[in-house]
Order: structure tokens, then sequence, then C-alpha cells
């Protein structure tokens, strides 16, 4: 598969009269560079050093200020992922008798960039 620059990608249409098809006008969304990231998992409200508790995260997300993350697989694949983005929504839940979880999800803004380790 070769790899294209999505900006340049144009989306063309057949028009309902028939025809050729044609350049979809004024067209902004076709190829721009987007991403997403989402996670959850259980809640620990003793808090471990150095970790980021859920509470901060909603501080981050009513304040609408930007996250710096960095994602990596827990065995190295030999490169991260480290951007930015803004919380789009957060979550904690849990039933009876069961552990709490969250879960988080990460709207990016700018670049997504590969660090090799």
């Amino acid at each position: 598969m070769a790899i294209f620059n999505g900006t340049d990608l144009i989306l063309k249409v057949s028009p309902s009269s028939g025809g050729a098809e044609a350049k979809l006008m004024h067209s902004q969304s076709v190829g721009q560079k987007s991403f997403s990231l989402s996670a959850d998992g259980l809640m620990d409200f003793a808090g471990v050093a150095g970790d980021t508790e859920v509470d901060e995260l909603f501080d981050q997300m009513f304040a609408r200020t930007a996250v710096t993350f960095t994602f990596a697989l827990a065995t190295p694949a030999g490169y991260t992922f480290t951007g930015s983005g803004f919380i789009t929504s957060l979550e904690i839940s849990g039933g009876t008798e069961d552990a709490p979880t969250y879960s988080v999800s990460i709207e990016g803004t700018g670049a997504l960039t590969r660090t090799d380790v």
C-alpha cells in the first residue's frame, strides 16, 4: 500500500443527472489528518506515586486545557507515539459489589509524532 499525503485527496462524485464524476465543491474534511485515543481501566482511589489520577483528568477537561500524552506497547515495540489533544469524555462507573472503572476519550490536535526508541 502506498503512503500519500491526505491533504492531496480529492473527493469526486457522479452527479444524479448522469455524466462524469466531478470534484465535490468546497469539501474541507477530505484527507485531513486526525486521531483520537480512548482508554479504560480500574480505579485506584489510594493513588500510586507517579500515576495521573482521574480527578486530574476531570480538572483538565473542565478547564479545557490540552493534555500531552505518549503511548506505546507494554512490551517495547521499538517506538512510541506522542501527541496532544483535548479530553472529550470521561466517565467513572461501578456496579454493586463491583470494582469501579473509568473510561476516557481524547481527540487529538496537531501532529502525532512517532519516536524510535
